[in-house]
């Protein structure tokens, strides 16, 4: 009878979550992966099945905790302040360092979208994810009269969504921030009731 591979399996999606998050897919060779995981190819194969597996259980791993930030976000503030801290936090890259890398959704949307289908289904429900709460959070900033009312909160969350890819995106670039933080005001502000108050 084969033996079962013996690891922790939570630090190795972790390392492995790390490399194709700064690599990508494509970018991150098996000598890295077994590098980062410290598994050996047996090992990596016996526990994962392959390279892609691997690759789709860290990228379900991150997307779980970025799930997770999402709402925790949200939860902070009134609307639409919530949006603001989530935007921040990608802006400033708080509290993880690996943020500066982008966002591993936008950043596969770009790699193997077109052609992985396994992958481009989780980015569709990543983007439906965070619409979804962007929707809820600015329909309860209209009950609580921080947002306008004649804001359609779907429409809204979707436009914002479209601009979390380019934020994503020129981050990853490693452009200015502080234009960044500008655009954030600028995207925000039409959205905001009167009186209302801001960051």
């Amino acid at each position: 009878m084969a033996r079962t591979a013996q690891f922790d399996r939570d630090a190795v999606l972790t390392s492995a979550m790390g490399a194709f998050w700064e690599h990508g897919y494509e970018g991150t060779s098996m000598a890295e992966l077994l590098t980062a995981t410290g598994l050996s190819k047996s090992s990596l194969y016996a526990g994962f099945g392959s390279k892609h597996d691997l690759f789709l259980a860290a990228y379900d791993r991150y997307r779980a905790q970025q799930g997770q930030a999402l709402l925790a976000d949200l939860g902070t503030a009134a609307a639409p302040e919530g949006i603001r801290r989530f935007f921040e936090r990608i802006i400033t890259g708080a509290p993880d360092e690996m943020q500066r890398f982008g966002c591993m959704s936008t950043n596969q949307a770009a790699e193997l979208g077109a052609q992985d289908e396994d992958v481009r289904c989780r980015v569709g429900d990543d983007h439906q994810q965070i619409e979804d709460a962007f929707a809820q959070h600015l329909l309860q900033g209209q009950d609580d009269g921080t947002i306008r009312p004649d804001v359609d909160p779907r429409d809204a969350a979707a436009a914002l969504v479209t601009s979390f890819s380019g934020f994503q995106l020129t981050i990853r670039a490693g452009m200015d921030r502080a234009r960044l933080s500008r655009a954030l005001d600028y995207l925000l502000a039409p959205l905001t009731a009167p009186g209302a108050s801001g960051h």
